[in-house]
């Protein structure tokens, strides 16, 4: 079976998450909205940020959160990166 690749921009936007305390704060406190909440906030993170020009991999890791198994991979990770419960 192939092994599927995580897309650079997923990445990069993990690693921001685990370095900087502020990002991490605001991700870890989506995980208490529901789900639509959730979804409706890295929709519109994904589009400020292609508004703004920012990094298209980036923006694309942000609209990629909006699917529930990809948050809560990306959750799980932040979390065993950090050692946080």
């Amino acid at each position: 079976m192939a092994q599927s690749t995580i897309p650079e921009g997923m990445v990069r936007f993990t690693h921001a998450l685990v370095e900087d305390a502020a990002l991490r704060s605001w991700f870890l406190g989506l995980e208490h909205l529901s789900a639509s909440l959730r979804q409706a906030a890295f929709s519109q993170m994904a589009q400020q940020m292609r508004s703004d020009g920012e990094d298209l991999d980036l923006a694309a890791a942000a609209s990629a959160l909006v699917r529930p198994e990809m948050y809560d991979a990306v959750l799980k990770a932040v979390r065993e990166r950090c050692e946080l419960q």
